[in-house]
């Protein structure tokens, strides 16, 4: 790739064994997510918010985003910090299994406590505990897979991290979908038994991923150890608030909309239909950052140049997510008409604004990811901070007059906000620019897929041909004005690693 033909410019050399690293693993990965997650998507998750409505699955949707945001009394920061500090030093990672282990059993009582409280807070019902309480036990198996996974990554065994990753997915796929087709079970469906079928799923993930954990690590002795572990824990800090603001301002917008409007719950419900597509779409921009967080993190301790491998993430990333994204946007009413049963073109319309906000989470995901491995933490959490802020006041403001299109517009508008924060201080702490001429191309695409979708959405009676139709163009445009260099990426893979 010639640097002329590149947004992002540094002043570093090729690293194609690092390139080839990172899209070999990126190709597995997006196999088995585009195997395993849509189909339970849209074969398992959409057919319980419509089989429960939009009510019910609401109300679950609000528990379960207290139990979310709050999850960084587990986490800690544990999960980047491993994915960091393994990656750097793979020696210790038998050193840190034991303690942090031990630590993440001992923090489930303030977490759930804590947890408990924002619900009586919030006015949770008392016929909500029980369910709230099951959710956070999901929740913290969850935060423990994660912890196994970023151990596995950190050791750059990306495949093996891959395969754990959807495996829960795999079992809630087979437990929930024979729930809802069976028919004892399919006319009665609880949304206990859905969260019930993650216990399940999440147990047995752990008990997997523990034992390649301590496959790959070796032999180590399960001891904890207070007095070692408190320098890790300081070490942890700025890791944990980050991770807790960026929680805070990504999902807090269903928490103020139970509590600031008198149908919250119904509203929230709502949000949830497009939220969880954006989710869906997430599942994969989630896939660079597990990837580049320990490919940064032990290039920049080798010295290793690592403007090249952000270039290719960055275009890897943008250039096939808007070639879905804008077509979705132009046929969003038909595409939540044929996904859900109720409120089809407001969620629609909310899916649209939203978009917006995943724009701004694949900047978070690949600049993120090279500030964090950077340990810039102190302006990524005065980043973070400002962006709580922003959602705060906006979703204030807009919520009581849009309701859940509100909450989307503030969701949308504080992503905006650290799209430009991000490449601000990627700039100042590693002189990486934006090439004005070639930022102007990405700006032509965009406008160039919008005019020939909505061209193709007056010509083409069938909606779901000219949604294709859209994405090929898109894709096609994309291809003409050299955002997509497929002969790049051959290059690249035809060179062996050193």
């Amino acid at each position: 790739m010639r640097p002329g033909n590149s947004i992002f410019v540094a002043a570093t050399e090729n690293t194609p064994a690092l390139k080839r690293k990172f899209i070999t693993n990126l190709g597995f990965l997006i196999l088995l997510n585009v195997l395993i997650k849509p189909m339970y998507v849209f074969g398992i998750d959409r057919v319980v918010q419509n089989r429960l409505g939009t009510e019910v699955y609401g109300s679950f949707f609000v528990l379960f985003n207290i139990a979310l945001i709050f999850q960084i009394v587990l986490d800690l920061g544990i999960e980047n910090f491993i994915r960091r500090e393994i990656a750097r030093y793979p020696e210790r990672v038998g050193h840190y299994l034991s303690n942090i282990m031990i630590l993440r059993i001992i923090l489930v009582v303030p977490y759930m406590l804590l947890c408990l409280g924002i619900g009586w807070l919030l006015g949770v019902r008392v016929t909500e505990w029980p369910l709230l309480l099951l959710i956070l036990f999901n929740q913290f198996m969850a935060s423990f897979i994660l912890y196994l996974r970023a151990n596995l990554g950190g050791l750059h065994f990306f495949k093996t991290e891959g395969l754990v990753s959807v495996l829960d997915r795999g079992v809630m796929i087979l437990i929930v979908g024979f729930l809802l087709v069976y028919p004892a079970t399919a006319g009665r469906f609880k949304i206990e038994w859905f969260v019930l079928s993650q216990s399940i799923a999440y147990g047995l993930v752990i008990g997997i991923g523990l034992f390649l954990v301590m496959l790959k690590a070796g032999r180590f002795r399960l001891e904890f150890n207070w007095w070692e572990l408190q320098p890790t824990i300081r070490r942890l800090l700025p890791f944990a608030t980050l991770v807790l603001l960026m929680g805070a301002y990504y999902r807090m917008d269903t928490l103020l909309l139970h509590r600031l409007l008198p149908d919250g719950k119904e509203q929230a419900g709502i949000f949830a239909h497009a939220f969880r597509l954006l989710d869906f779409m997430s599942n994969y921009a989630l896939l660079f950052p597990v990837l580049l967080l320990p490919l940064f993190s032990r290039a920049l301790q080798q010295k290793e140049p690592v403007g090249d491998l952000l270039r290719l993430a960055v275009l890897l990333l943008f250039v096939p997510s808007l070639a879905v994204v804008l077509p979705s946007i132009l046929y969003r009413h038909e595409l939540f008409a044929l996904l859900y049963t109720s409120h089809t073109a407001v969620s629609g319309d909310i899916f649209a604004v939203l978009s917006l906000s995943y724009m701004g989470m694949c900047v978070s995901y690949t600049y993120g990811a090279l500030l964090t491995a950077n340990g810039n933490m102190r302006a990524l959490n005065y980043m973070a901070l400002g962006a709580v802020g922003v959602s705060v006041l906006l979703n204030v403001l807009l919520i009581p007059r849009y309701q859940a299109l509100g909450a989307a517009m503030a969701n949308a508008c504080t992503q905006l906000v650290t799209i430009v924060v991000h490449v601000l201080l990627a700039r100042r702490y590693l002189h990486i620019g934006i090439r004005v001429k070639l930022l102007l191309r990405l700006i032509l695409f965009v406008v160039l897929s919008l005019a020939m979708g909505s061209l193709l959405r007056r010509s083409i009676d069938r909606w779901q041909l000219g949604w294709l139709s859209a994405m090929v163009c898109s894709a096609g445009v994309a291809l003409l004005l050299g955002l997509l260099r497929y002969r790049d990426v051959i290059k690249v893979l035809g060179r062996r690693e050193e």
